[in-house]
């Protein structure tokens, strides 16, 4: 697959979110009188990830174009390590989603951004474990200020004992 191709899917990505948060959770999710909550959690999480996405094929454009300008690329060079990124996040968000209920938010989405950021091209372990510990917290702690429900396993319960 070429740059202009993941260009594409990304742009596809992001319009399948703004289609869902604007047309599809309120006339189907809201309308039948479900929570939004989940639908716009990980819709949101898929936009996120789509624009990381994008932000990568775009750099990834701008390198190939200036070494084809230096005329050091050669045939096929561009395209390479490109078809497991889509199908190993595939995989992970399915894990995340499975695994959310039997042991909670916090664990579940600390493991999934530990292997969203790698396979993202994340270098940095520290960098990565820190933001894996610090967004699940923030997400849960304002979900908690909102009186909301996340899914709930042993990591909440002694963050709710300790909190009160």
């Amino acid at each position: 697959m070429n740059v202009r191709s993941e260009v594409s899917i990304a742009v596809a990505l992001i319009g399948f979110c703004m289609l869902n948060y604007f047309y599809l959770i309120p006339t189907q999710v809201v309308a039948e009188g479900s929570s939004l909550v989940y639908p716009a959690l990980v819709n949101t999480i898929l936009l996120c990830f789509s624009i990381a996405y994008l932000a990568e094929g775009v750099r990834s454009w701008r390198v190939e174009t200036r070494l084809k300008n230096k005329a050091a690329v050669s045939d096929g060079a561009a395209g390479n390590g490109i078809y497991w990124r889509p199908i190993a996040m595939l995989v992970v968000i399915g894990f995340w989603v499975l695994t959310m209920e039997w042991i909670g938010f916090l664990t579940s989405t600390f493991v999934f951004l530990i292997f969203s950021s790698r396979i993202f091209g994340s270098k940095s372990w520290r960098k990565t474990l820190i933001f894996s510990l610090v967004m699940p917290l923030v997400v849960y702690l304002i979900f908690r200020g909102l009186n909301s429900v996340l899914p709930e396993g042993p990591l909440e319960e002694l963050i709710r004992s300790l909190l009160g």
